[in-house]
């Protein structure tokens, strides 16, 4: 459909709008119902009245009345088909009478040409019409429209409702809210996507779970009936009496059955030959010839009967008696017949051992008369935990194709299911289908339910008996209409949007389990209760329905099966291991030419199709309904190529009605192996249990199931394939595209309509148990797609998985309606999900993983249609359109549409269409709490990064947009995951602004952190700042974490009850936990320990009260990059040690600064350091200007004496090396020549890239202060200046920016380009110092000991503040030492010198500096200089040594050695300096450059102001400005 115009933005600050003027409801809706229906018109179920009292409503503003022509009905519906091209929106488009939505690009039209005069109308189910929404941007609230289309008069109205409900509420119904649901615990866990050493004091990052929307009290517990308790009032609906008299539409075709994915079909196999037919062929050996058989008898009731070898034995009517098993040889074949007059044939047996070939009809001769094979036999009393028995063979009640062939080929009907045309209402007694069929009379076909639940207990769906079958009733729209022998108990829905499947069961080839031993003889009685759910709390009663025993087919041992046109009735063992319905057993890739096709299989105790230790089969086109166990089956998760393809499954049951029954919490109770549940996993049977994605999974539906599709996670395979080196879990999508999922979902609040969760694994108690967990597992439900097989490449399976090695799960083209829970959720494994549909669902999408691509979703969460639910209040279900987590994320969302999500609200800032969103009624309403967008605030303990990002949203007709989810305290008080909330909206679309926008918290009780500036725009519903990213020129996000006593920060979540006070020290307390915001005396569980504002006087105090955003235990900041500065004051005084990680920003286009106040006279050590990589050190240098520092590649400092500030600029770096240091940008590739792609970690998708931390590196500040009586702070905090970051003559209006005054556009915006970049690396020519951190000042950074131990000294220096002490010498070679291999070279002269002094009582010792140096020729030499030191003064040690070598170097080391074993030295200034080419002497080098230093500025051609500080050091050797220093 067309793109709507741009959405518009609320108003900027301070508040958005005034009050909304009412807006004007249509005028030809009724408000409300009539208190009674009149009692004498003549009624048609699922339609309203008439007001004249005549017949019935044709939509809701159209009524055959009975006076009327139809040419007269027609004549007043045309009045609006002009209209109809005008309408962009599918939903304004099915709401108004006369048109209709063709298909996904044609928009909306007229509906098609009436039908003739004796022609029976069956209108189709519509909702109230509505006036198009408004889409004009504005500022003040929107008056409602005066241009709209006005529906035209008509001549008698429409009383009561449509079968497809207004969305406004009639204005007496009851709106009671939902009681808030049960208080989830708190979790937590580590990362997912860790390396496998990872650092210590990795935090916990696990996203947390989201609030249950489910009432569990308030709400009525009674379940409504199953079916009504009286009849229609009016009789089904009469046959038409021509092709051409089902109604008027609209019709909903193939073409048109959904608006953005394609759902593929099978293609049509054509017409069947009946050729080379193998019960024809000579030779054969009829069953029913006394000379067939050794005995010369046909076999008697319960004789086992083995046929004769190397023979082709036929049955060409019906075998009478009962046997036991029937053996077929592996040289002999037995042939099913067909019976001369047409009469069915029928055996019955215990069991069938096919070492041959079973036949029945083949490809090119379908067996074309009824046969049905029925299997007898008792359930075993001797099943142990896992299923198996000594009774229980393969030939026990089954088909035990042993090695040889079954093949069966029945008539071949297509398609084997289709969906409906047109709706379904109750008491119809026939359907539209969008596809033309070959279906019979006489057959029993599925119409699935449509409504939000699915279970024994309470279903909608029907099995109905052909009566007889037109073709292309309405040629080229409607493919068949399929007329019943009874009436429809239930409505069936089809829209544009989904429609309900109709599926054949029936076949001419039958294989069932006998009636009298196959039932369970323990069934549900019902009225068990569990969690409640949408006000009714009714579940299956566990532990019954365990004794199912129906037939089975197992084929193995190298056994080949073929079958098609098969209906398998009464099958499946409940609890049995291996006696399926249909089972591939082991075949690996012996049986690729398989397929089991065309089928059905209905009233099954144990599962449909197993496909098992078997790759490149093919399961196609099948219909299943009525199931226990999960259906389509991959059994041990090793199995892969295989195609699961255009398959049904509907009415899915959890075996011995053990359900995963939970309430809003993320974690459920795991399930353990039992006698009756011997697959755990079992208690969230569905449709399709995929635990291997490298298979082919094409148009699939499933309807009902705990889920839809499943998708469990395996760390390992299980049962016979235990021992294969595999992760099922990571292998990789093969084809995920065009599946549908429906009424499913409602046992649990996560539980999706496609499930990527739940983790199957071996009991740690009993490894030969199985244990399943159903709920959010970050242990052994963990996924990681990667390109490389850990399993084989590493021989570790669990191996972290690279930034270069990362792959992605893909599904494509996927839907899913009418669920009570997310349409799709997955715990973990990176995905990209292209095209997706949700319709009438609770929450569009869920997913809680870093590395989630989401593009072209269309979510609507409420169509129009009644929801049909147990307790019948729809408006207990959320519709929510997407929920950001609060950590470890990176979700990017491009192309998406939301429609008709959020709750409808007196908020008119964006929308003011009466029919927006939607509202608390209780046909199709939703919660009062429901938004398009959802933040989760309620953590203290896992907070946002930089995690999300939009492209080209759309709204249409949603109610609230935003909306900050804190289910614990409601934000008050606010939380550090609520404070900290950001999201990047690349284009303005999300947030209506149309152009580069950050959204970010708008609590009031994080500052002035976001809301920066006056053109800020505020949703004070979220609430949430709109920051405008193009009024600034650097604007960005950034994320750092900061820890300067780990004391404090360890007790983060540590599960301590009582909060940590002043008086606590931090010792037996905890703090800033996972919802929890005060402990039982109060006190509060994460109080500010300091704030973190922007520099700048506009974010003082007299501005900002609050003084910014408060820096708590869990000390996590995401702000705003680009700016001033980010000034960072702890309450008790400034750190003495501080640990920046977690970086996240994009360092080139955004510089993140961050000032810190320190007292005159303290200095700085600063270090950047990689992890797993101890030399990894780089070791910033001093610049003398912010700009400067701002400007630079990130390795500098400033110290401003005015305002005693300490500036330092922030870069993300690699995570392993800090080679070539520079600016990473976030397209740097890798060169460390690990597996990573690129320098810095990041998540891109769809165009967008998001920056993502990595685990190890960071950032230190080592400030010498003295120490106050708080540890671990300076002593004194200096008295604080503001800095002023305007020129003169301009006022700071934002955080980056300086303007004339407040809204002008004569502007300074400080955005220094680096020109100083790349900061050229130290060239070690003649002259430089290459002796790295010479002085000792970075402390023992490139330093190391030659055996012994060395330490840093602050009571003693030759210079600057420190030096190093050897001590803990055993051997006189002991001292420090650095590698010098990388600065010196052969065969040239170098000047070694230190200055040392001896520590103790001895006066005097020779101290030695020496060169180890190693070639491939000489070996290892050692050439020293040395002299005589004393404990009194510093005394310097200086010679000359030749690197001369006959090879090629391969070692130098330079160290100090000498004084007595015992004796300790301190050393300090070490200096070695390349002499050999005429290189200065030292005291030459620094006269020569100390005239450079003058207090002067120089101006770059730029135009940058730089300082002749930053320029000495481009120039100059960083050891001789250290000296000059």
């Amino acid at each position: 459909p067309p793109s709507p115009e741009p959405t518009p933005a609320p108003t900027p600050l301070p508040t958005i709008g005034s009050t909304p003027q009412p807006t004007p409801a249509p005028t030809e809706a009724p408000t409300s119902p009539p208190t009674s229906p009149p009692t004498n018109p003549p009624v048609t179920p699922g339609m309203g009245y008439c007001s004249d009292g005549s017949s019935e409503c044709l939509t809701v503003d159209v009524c055959a009345c009975a006076t009327d022509s139809l040419e007269a009905i027609f004549e007043r519906r045309s009045r609006n088909l002009q209209d109809c091209p005008s309408i962009s929106s599918r939903k304004d488009c099915t709401r108004t009478g006369g048109c209709q939505w063709n298909g996904k690009n044609d928009g909306c039209g007229p509906v098609a040409t009436p039908p003739p005069t004796n022609t029976v109308v069956s209108p189709p189910p519509t909702s109230n019409p509505t006036n198009p929404p408004s889409h004009v941007p504005t500022n003040q609230p929107i008056p409602s429209p005066t241009s709209a289309p006005v529906p035209a008069p008509v001549e008698c109205k429409c009383l009561g409702l449509p079968s497809s409900a207004p969305t406004n509420p009639p204005s007496n119904a009851p709106t009671p809210q939902p009681s808030p649901g049960p208080t989830p615990e708190p979790t937590s866990s580590a990362p997912t996507n860790e390396p496998s050493s990872p650092p210590t004091n990795v935090p916990s990052s696990a996203p947390t779970q989201q609030p249950s929307p489910e009432p569990t009290s308030s709400a009525p517990t009674n379940v409504p009936s199953e079916a009504p308790t009286s009849p229609p009032s009016n009789p089904p609906t009469p046959n038409p009496t021509s092709p051409n008299s089902y109604g008027i539409g609209p019709f909903v075709t193939s073409a048109s059955s959904s608006e953005l994915v394609t759902i593929p079909r099978p293609q049509n196999p054509g017409s069947q030959s009946q050729i080379n037919c193998l019960h024809l062929q000579e030779g054969l050996k009829n069953w029913h010839d006394p000379s067939t058989w050794l005995s010369s008898s046909i076999p008697t009731d319960g004789e086992s009967v083995t046929l004769p070898e190397n023979s082709k034995v036929v049955i060409n009517q019906a075998v009478l008696e009962e046997l036991n098993v029937i053996t077929v040889p592996s040289s002999s074949e037995l042939i099913f017949g067909e019976d001369a007059g047409g009469a069915a044939i029928t055996l019955d047996a215990a069991g069938m051992d096919v070492q041959g070939a079973l036949r029945a009809g083949s490809e090119t001769c379908v067996y074309d008369t009824e046969l049905t094979i029925t299997l007898h036999g008792s359930r075993p009393t001797d099943l142990d935990i896992y299923g198996k028995s000594p009774t229980a063979t393969p030939s026990y009640k089954g088909i035990s194709v042993n090695g040889g062939i079954i093949s069966m080929h029945g008539k071949r009907h297509f398609p084997t299911w289709s969906r409906l045309a047109e709706s379904v209402r109750i008491g119809q007694n026939y359907l539209l289908l969008q596809e033309q069929v070959n279906w019979e009379a006489g057959q029993e076909v599925l119409l699935t339910t449509t409504a939000v639940h699915d279970s024994r207990d309470w279903h909608r769906n029907e099995v109905m008996t052909i009566d007889y079958v037109v073709d292309n009733p309405i040629p080229g729209v409607v493919g068949s209409a399929v007329h019943f022998t009874s009436s429809a108990t239930y409505a069936h829905v089809a829209n544009n949007g989904y429609q309900a499947e109709v599926g054949l069961l029936s076949r001419n080839i039958k294989i069932q389990g006998a009636a009298d031993d196959s039932e369970p003889t323990d069934p549900d009685t019902g009225g068990c209760t569990g969690n409640g759910h949408f006000g009714v709390n009714f579940k299956p009663c566990p532990w019954t329905s365990t004794t199912g025993f129906g037939g089975h087919i197992m084929v193995h041992s190298g056994g080949k099966g073929y079958m098609e046109g098969v209906e398998l009735y009464r099958m499946g063992q409940t609890n049995v291991l291996g006696r399926y319905p249909f089972h591939w057993h082991q075949l690996g890739n012996a049986c690729s030419d398989c397929y089991f096709r065309a089928n059905s299989i209905h009233r099954s105790f144990y599962r449909c199709i197993s496909i098992h230790g078997t790759h490149n089969t093919t399961v196609s086109e099948n219909v299943a309904y009525d199931v226990d166990g999960y259906c389509y089956y991959l059994e041990d998760g090793v199995e892969e190529d295989n195609t699961i393809s255009f398959n049904l499954a509907a009415h899915i049951h959890p075996v011995s009605n053990v359900v995963a029954d939970s309430g809003g919490g993320q974690t459920i109770t795991p399930f353990v192996q039992s006698r009756d549940l011997i697959l755990p996993a079992d208690a969230t049977a569905s449709g399709y249990y995929i635990t291997n994605l490298h298979n082919d999974i094409i148009g699939n539906a499933a309807s009902g199931g705990w889920a839809g599709f499943a998708l469990p996670v395996l760390h390992s395979p299980i049962g016979a394939n235990r021992d294969v080196n595999m992760r099922p879990g990571n292998r990789l999508t093969k084809v995920f595209d065009g599946n549908v999922a429906h009424s499913t979902g409602w046992w649990w609040s996560h539980a999706g309509a496609f499930y990527s969760g739940g983790s199957l694994y071996y009991s740690s108690g009993d490894d030969t148990l199985l244990e399943y967990n159903a709920g959010r597992d970050q242990s052994k439900g963990t996924r990681s797609p990667c390109l490389v097989d850990k399993c084989v490449e590493n021989n570790n399976c669990g191996s972290y998985c690279y930034e270069g090695e990362r792959a992605w799960y893909k599904l494509t083209n996927n839907k899913v309606f009418m669920t009570a829970s997310p349409s799709l959720n997955s715990w973990s494994g990176r995905m990209e999900v292209i095209r997706f549909e949700a319709h009438d669902v609770a929450l569009g999408m869920e997913a809680l993983q870093d590395g989630f691509g989401i593009d072209q979703l269309l979510v609507e969460c409420r169509s129009g249609e009644e929801w049909v639910i147990p307790g019948n209040r729809p408006d207990y279900v959320s519709a929510n359109g997407f929920f950001w987590y609060d950590t470890g994320q990176g979700h990017i969302i491009s192309s998406s549409t939301f429609r008709n999500c959020g709750a409808r609200n007196a908020n008119n800032a964006y929308d003011t269409s009466p029919t927006r969103g939607c509202d608390t009624n209780e046909i199709n309403g939703c919660s009062s709490g429901s938004t398009v967008w959802g933040f989760l605030t309620h953590s203290d303990q896992f907070t946002p990064e930089l995690m999300q990002a939009t492209s080209g949203i759309t709204y249409e007709d949603c109610g609230r947009r935003f909306k900050l989810v804190d289910f614990k305290d409601n934000n008050t008080p606010s939380s550090v995951s609520g404070r900290a909330q950001n999201w990047i909206d690349t284009d303005g679309s999300a947030s209506g602004l149309n152009e580069p926008t950050i959204m970010a918290s708008g609590l009031t009780d994080a500052g002035n952190w976001w809301k920066v500036d006056s053109n800020v725009v505020d949703d004070p519903e979220a609430p949430l700042a709109f920051i405008k990213v193009n009024d600034g020129n650097e604007r960005g996000l950034g994320h750092i974490r900061l820890r300067w006593k780990d004391e404090i920060h360890n007790t983060v979540g540590n599960g301590s009850s009582k909060a940590c006070t002043p008086s606590d020290n931090w010792q037996n307390c905890g703090t800033c936990y996972n919802g929890s915001k005060v402990d039982g005396s109060g006190d509060p569980y994460c109080p500010a320990l300091g704030r973190i504002r922007h520099i700048g006087s506009k974010f003082d105090l007299t501005n900002d009260p609050t003084g910014g955003l408060p820096i708590t235990a869990n000390a996590e900041v995401a702000g705003l990059t680009g700016g001033f500065a980010w000034l960072l004051q702890l309450d008790d005084g400034p750190p003495k040690s501080l640990k920046i990680d977690q970086i996240e920003v994009d360092p080139v286009e955004t510089p993140m600064v961050l000032a810190i106040p320190y007292d005159s006279g303290t200095s700085f050590s600063i270090t950047a350091h990689a992890a797993y990589c101890s030399s990894c050190v780089e070791t910033f240098f001093a610049v003398n200007s912010v700009d400067h520092v701002r400007a630079s590649q990130g390795n500098t400092y400033y110290y401003d004496e005015a305002t005693k500030l300490l500036y330092v600029r922030i870069v993300q770096t690699p995570q392993t090396y800090l080679t070539d240091w520079h600016l990473w940008n976030l397209d740097d590739l890798n060169m460390d020549g690990g597996p990573r792609t690129h320098a810095l970690d990041r998540f891109t998708f769809s165009g967008i890239t998001l920056p993502s931390f990595a685990y190890g590196p960071y950032l230190h500040i080592d400030a010498d202060c003295a120490e106050g009586a708080i540890s671990g702070h300076c002593a004194t905090t200096p008295s604080y200046v503001e800095p002023e970051v305007c020129p003169p003559d301009y006022i700071q209006v934002s955080y980056d920016k300086c303007c004339v005054s407040e809204g002008s556009s004569a502007c300074y915006i400080p955005t220094l380009p680096p020109t100083f970049s790349p900061t050229p690396q130290p060239t070690f020519g003649q002259g430089d110092n290459l002796v790295l951190n010479p002085g000792f000042e970075s402390g023992l950074t490139d330093w190391y000991a030659n055996s012994g131990l060395i330490q840093i000294d602050t009571s003693q220096a030759h210079s600057g503040t420190q030096s190093v002490l050897a001590t803990g010498r055993t051997s006189t070679w002991n001292g420090p030492q650095q590698t010098m291999i990388e600065r010196m070279s052969a065969n040239k002269t170098y000047r070694i010198s230190c200055w040392a002094k001896l520590k103790g009582t001895t006066s005097s010792d020779t101290l030695k500096l020496t060169l180890r140096i190693n070639d491939d020729v000489d070996g290892t030499k050692w050439l020293g200089i040395s002299n005589t030191i004393n404990n009194q003064d510093w005394t310097l040690i200086q010679g000359d040594i030749a690197v001369n070598v006959a090879g090629t170097v391969t070692g130098i080391d330079l160290y100090a050695e000498g004084p007595a074993v015992g004796v300790e030295y301190y050393v300090d200034d070490v200096s070695a300096i390349e002499v050999s080419s005429g290189g200065r002497s030292l005291e030459s080098a620094r006269s020569s450059t100390q005239p450079q230093h003058e207090d002067v500025e120089m101006q770059a051609a730029s135009g940058a102001v730089v300082s002749p500080m930053f320029a000495l050091l481009t120039v100059a050797p960083i050891f001789l400005w250290y000296q000059w220093k």
